[in-house]
C-alpha cells in the first residue's frame, strides 16, 4: 500500500498529493525515484483506491468510501435528523471529484527601478485536499463538499460544506475514531449552503 510506503516528499515541497489505485499502484505529484513532476489531470479517478497527502511524516487521505484518515485518525461525517442518520461519508464511489490545491502568497520586491526590476517570491501557505459529492437518500439529495487544509504556523483543520435540496433541520455530526467529536446544529435551507471549519487538533 502506497500510503504505508511513502511519507515524506521527495522534492523541496513540503508536502505532495498522491493517489492509491485499486491494485496497490500509485500516481504522485512527484515521481519518489526521479522526481519528475506528474500532472493531476493523469490521475485516473475510476481507479482510486485513497487519495490525499504526504510529507513531514505524515499520511492524511480519504478512502473511496470518503473517510478521511488523517495520521491514523480516521474522521467521518453525518447529517442527524432527528433519529435518522444521513451518513455523509461511507458510501462507497460516490467520491471521484477529487479536489487538491495550494494556497500561496507572493510578495513584490522592488529593486532600485521600481516595480521594473523586482521580483515576486511565492511561498506555499497551506495545501488543501478533499473532494465533492452529491448522495441521495430517502428521496434528498446532498451536495456535500469535505476538505482538509494543512496550514503553516497554523493547526490542521477541515472545511465541510452542505447543501440539499430541501429544508432539514438537523445536526452535523463529526465522528473522530468512531466516537462523536462534535455535533452542531445545523439547519438547511433549501438550496442554501451551511459551511463549517472544524479544527482537527
Amino acid at each position: 500500500m502506497s500510503f504505508q510506503q511513502y511519507n515524506r516528499s521527495p522534492v523541496g515541497q513540503d508536502y505532495i498529493w498522491m493517489g492509491e489505485y485499486n491494485d496497490g499502484t500509485h500516481l504522485s505529484e512527484f515521481n519518489f525515484d526521479t522526481q519528475a513532476e506528474n500532472s493531476f489531470y493523469d490521475i485516473d479517478k475510476s481507479r482510486l483506491a485513497r487519495f490525499g497527502l504526504v510529507g513531514h511524516g505524515m499520511k492524511l487521505f480519504f478512502e473511496k468510501d470518503g473517510i478521511f484518515n488523517l495520521n491514523g485518525t480516521p474522521v467521518e461525517v453525518i447529517y442527524r435528523v432527528g433519529d435518522k442518520d444521513y451518513p455523509l461519508t461511507g458510501r462507497f464511489g460516490q467520491y471521484k471529484d477529487i479536489i487538491t490545491y495550494k494556497d500561496a502568497e507572493a510578495t513584490l520586491v522592488l529593486g532600485s527601478q521600481g516595480a521594473q526590476g523586482g521580483a515576486l517570491n511565492p511561498t506555499i501557505q497551506q495545501y488543501n485536499f478533499g473532494y465533492k459529492s452529491t448522495l441521495e437518500a430517502d428521496g434528498i439529495t446532498f451536495k456535500f463538499k469535505a476538505v482538509c487544509t494543512v496550514p503553516y504556523g497554523r493547526q490542521m483543520f477541515m472545511n465541510f460544506r452542505l447543501v440539499a435540496d430541501e429544508k432539514l433541520d438537523g445536526q452535523l455530526v463529526i465522528l473522530r475514531n468512531g466516537q462523536t467529536e462534535v455535533n452542531l446544529e445545523a439547519p438547511l435551507k433549501k438550496g442554501v449552503g451551511g459551511e463549517v471549519n472544524w479544527i482537527v487538533g
